[in-house]
């Protein structure tokens, strides 16, 4: 028979070995994650994975967001990489094959936006910008800014930066669906937003410093979180819906449909805040400055949801926006006309399949209307020392 001592010692041996084979199949299915996790690590490294589109920091210094210069990026959606595309970060940080030169002596068209005007989705030729650039080679220059996220906040402080900088004869806006409530909303850091004073609810421009963390700059090295997060989308999967389900109820113009009271008039403030900032930071005369925006996709594909979308809230606000520039003196081009007549014509769509951005054709029909507009024209005749033309 055992003593009590024996058995206490065999019962603790039994406690350490437990302890011990518990700990060893942790790490063995720790280091079986982490191996397998460097594998997929190692192999994305070899498939066209989305960059890391690290911005710079945003303060006092370097007031308006952009990304490192001198840059190659790739840029990838869907997890087959459906969208694939390759471009740089031009000398200023925007994306543009371009280098911007600040030389006021230069014919110069600006071009400013967010996602839409930053295109990484787009061969810089097929864009906007691209095509107006072609087309004005060798007698005047077509420079663009946009970051994804800029709002009509962003556009004030943006047309601000560019005038002081580059002095330029036109400015070109493209304004989306989300460009208006966004502008009060923090949507990530580094942009300007309104802000509304409780006293009178009147808004304010400000700035929203940014700061990559320690934690971010890491995480946006690694191969296999930018191809989830960026890549796949799975930070963004929640948006999916409006366009593989057609949920046009809920969705117009790439903003929810929803027009409260509330909503429509924080927006309509928002576009009187706009144009007051506008005016006042740029000292271009309204008629070179031109507004490019976009119609009511998905729904001008079809007369019946066309008619749905009626009373939505980017059906109200972007006739507020439109009338006001109009009275205004600016110039607006409605892309909702040339995109239905090229629609009737040949079937064809403006965005992708799997992403609401401008296709190469979206940004032909905005090149070609931009290209055949009153601020083409007066741009092209700027009596500046250059002494060029655009034809």
């Amino acid at each position: 028979m055992q003593s009590i001592g024996t058995k206490s010692a065999c019962g603790t041996r039994m406690k350490n070995y437990r302890r011990i084979s518990a700990g060893l199949a942790m790490f063995t299915v720790v280091g079986s994650v982490l191996s397998s996790l460097l594998i997929i690590e190692i192999a994305l490294r070899f498939l066209p994975v989305c960059s890391s589109m690290q911005k710079l920091p945003v303060d006092q210094h370097n007031p308006i967001l952009r990304f490192p210069s001198n840059q190659r990026f790739t840029y990838a959606k869907g997890w087959n990489f459906e969208i694939l595309n390759y471009g740089r970060f031009n000398n200023y940080g925007f994306v543009n094959n371009q280098d911007y030169q600040s030389n006021p002596e230069d014919l110069l068209l600006a071009v400013i936006g967010d996602s839409y005007v930053e295109a990484l989705m787009v061969p810089y030729e097929q864009s906007l910008q691209g095509r107006l650039a072609e087309l004005y080679k060798g007698k005047g220059k077509v420079y663009s800014f946009g970051i994804s996220g800029s709002q009509l906040a962003q556009y004030v402080a943006m047309a601000e930066y560019v005038w002081r900088e580059f002095h330029p004869q036109g400015l070109v806006f493209v304004i989306i669906g989300n460009d208006f409530d966004e502008s009060l909303v923090q949507v990530r850091s580094g942009l300007h937003l309104f802000k509304r004073h409780s006293q009178d609810q009147s808004l304010s421009l400000i700035r929203t410093d940014y700061q990559p963390t320690v934690l971010e700059t890491i995480l946006k090295h690694s191969a296999v979180v930018r191809y989830l997060w960026s890549t796949v989308g799975v930070g963004d999967l929640t948006r999916l819906p409006q366009w593989f389900t057609r949920s046009e109820v809920l969705y117009v113009g790439n903003t929810s449909r929803d027009a409260s009271l509330e909503r429509v008039r924080d927006s309509r403030l928002v576009v009187d805040s706009f144009f007051s900032e506008l005016s006042r930071r740029v000292e271009l005369e309204p008629a070179r400055i031109q507004f490019v925006v976009d119609g009511m996709r998905p729904q001008l594909y079809s007369p019946e949801d066309l008619l749905k979308a009626q009373g939505s809230y980017f059906d109200l606000i972007r006739q507020y926006f439109i009338e006001t520039a109009i009275l205004k003196g600016y110039e607006v081009i409605d892309l909702q006309s040339p995109f239905i007549a090229r629609h009737d014509k040949d079937g064809a769509r403006f965005e992708f399949p799997t992403d609401g951005h401008w296709n190469g054709l979206g940004h032909q029909v905005a090149a070609d209307a931009v290209s055949a507009s009153n601020l083409a024209k007066m741009v092209s005749t700027y009596p500046g020392p250059t002494a060029q033309t655009i034809r």
